[in-house]
């Protein structure tokens, strides 16, 4: 199923700040299926430390899979699921091993979220590290995929704190997990099978942090992702943080 995709990435103060967060959106071919890697990262750190932790875990990743669309195991769906999970999981491990390099070399402190999602014709394998995230908006629902790796989300799912609590704590920018660390990065990854007409939209903290639940799906219920995409931006923009989304729409064009 062919995929109409739009992108946007701005600074808080644009022309001023210098933006931490870096996107990616390619579309290929594997043989006749339609294929994609997309990706929004959050970077963290000193406004150029971040930006460049931002850059190398999306053109590490890039790297990695861009060579692989040729060799998808075309026999079976569940080989290219396994295939592409486990490419896709070895790339974001090299990505953190990037960063920590760069971060130790250059004695800065540097880290970046991630939110990616690779699609192979009707399957989308959504991997996650930080508090970006990856939503599906199917049948006027808008469903939450990933999971933030946040203090407060952590404390939410523990049942101490209320979603309305968690979002006006003094802690709620905290996140737990990142790429740049010295350790194996705690990486989240979803599968889900998509239809037509189905929406992904991938953001940072930048975008859900500042619109709700129902913003987010009116746009997405109105616009068409070449409108959408900057209609969210003009709405997230507060200037209190970067803003950056990818927004892919799944058609049933053959």
């Amino acid at each position: 199923m062919p995929l109409i995709v739009a992108a946007q990435t701005e600074a808080k103060i644009p022309g001023q700040s210098e933006n931490q967060d870096s996107i990616h959106t390619s579309v290929a071919n594997a043989g006749s299926v339609a294929c994609g890697l997309f990706m929004v990262a959050d970077g963290v750190g000193g406004h150029k430390d971040g930006r460049i932790a931002s850059q190398t875990a999306v053109n590490t990743i890039y790297d990695a899979i861009h060579p692989l669309w040729e060799q998808i195991p075309a026999h079976s769906t569940q080989a290219a699921a396994q295939f592409l999970q486990s490419h896709l999981y070895d790339a974001i491990v090299q990505a953190n091993e990037k960063i920590y390099a760069q971060a130790k070399e250059q004695n800065a402190r540097m880290a970046s979220t991630l939110t990616c999602v690779l699609v192979y014709d009707t399957l989308a394998i959504i991997a996650n590290i930080g508090d970006s995230r990856t939503y599906l908006y199917r049948g006027q629902q808008l469903e939450q995929i990933t999971v933030d790796h946040s203090v407060v989300d952590w404390l939410v799912r523990q049942g101490h704190l209320s979603p309305e609590e968690a979002s006006t704590h003094p802690y709620r920018n905290v996140i737990m997990h990142a790429l740049g660390s010295h350790e194996t990065p705690e990486v989240d990854i979803f599968l889900r099978w998509l239809q037509p007409d189905d929406i992904l939209l991938l953001c940072c903290d930048g975008v859900w942090d500042t619109l709700t639940p129902e913003q987010i799906t009116t746009h997405l219920q109105e616009n068409n992702p070449e409108t959408a995409v900057p209609a969210l931006l003009a709405a997230a923009q507060d200037h209190s943080d970067d803003i950056s989304l990818v927004i892919v729409r799944v058609t049933g064009d053959a």
